[in-house]
């Protein structure tokens, strides 16, 4: 079937795409997202200065742009299971410690 011929004076319209991060933007589950995304980048901060390296050194062991990682220890970046394996290695822990809060002593 060939594509539609626009009529002269009216618009067609494209549906809109929706982005990635959309999904997750909205609703009672965004808070959960957020928070936990949040609290993942806190675990990956303190690891990385219990390993007493930079953000520049740890992003480079991870794979990711220095700008990246700084997002991703603020909680603002929506992490794919590769990189966070890619923490996991370069951190040397297993990948379910990084979802694991360290306990502290008092």
């Amino acid at each position: 079937m060939p594509d539609p011929v626009p009529t002269p004076g009216k618009t067609t319209k494209t549906p809109k795409k929706r982005g990635r991060s959309e999904v997750w933007t909205r609703g009672p589950t965004a808070h959960a997202i957020k928070r936990e995304l949040r609290r993942l980048g806190q675990r990956l901060r303190e690891l990385r200065l219990e390993r007493g390296l930079t953000q520049e050194q740890a992003a480079e062991a991870i794979g990711v742009h220095p700008k990246h990682m700084i997002k991703m220890e603020q909680g603002a970046a929506n992490l794919t299971v590769a990189t966070l394996v890619a923490a996991s290695v370069a951190y040397k822990v297993p990948l379910r410690e990084l979802f694991s809060e360290e306990e502290k002593e008092i």
